[in-house]
């Protein structure tokens, strides 16, 4: 299962390096977790830009691990800022319980692919 997630806005790239910055350091991700930048080549840019943060899960316990990191990560950022999440693969129902995880609900409400802050 592959999970990107995407910001917008005029500080969404430097968000999306803090993300990824922190999921790479999290231990309990490694060997569970592979962590990508997905690189945006803009014109007349000094280099390519961070257009995403793919993550790619190939364990339960990274299923397990990977809303806990993400929800850490969007608790220490002030203003929290606004992430979608796209999900590719998997299960129908293991990605809609994942989603709501990712969006630290408990419930059925909520928007399925879009983080809240």
């Amino acid at each position: 299962m592959k999970i990107r997630f995407q910001a917008s806005g005029p500080d969404g790239e430097a968000e999306l390096g803090s993300l990824f910055d922190w999921f790479s350091d999290d231990r309990a991700l490694r060997g569970h977790v592979r962590v990508e930048r997905i690189a945006l080549d803009t014109p007349g840019r000094m280099g390519p830009g961070l257009e995403a943060v793919l993550t790619v899960l190939s364990t339960a316990a990274g299923v397990a691990q990977l809303p806990l990191s993400y929800l850490a990560w969007r608790h220490s950022r002030r203003p929290r800022p606004p992430i979608v999440l796209n999900v590719l693969g998997g299960d129908p129902a293991e990605v809609e319980e994942l989603l709501r995880r990712l969006r630290g609900e408990t419930g059925e409400d909520g928007a399925a692919g879009e983080d809240r802050p």
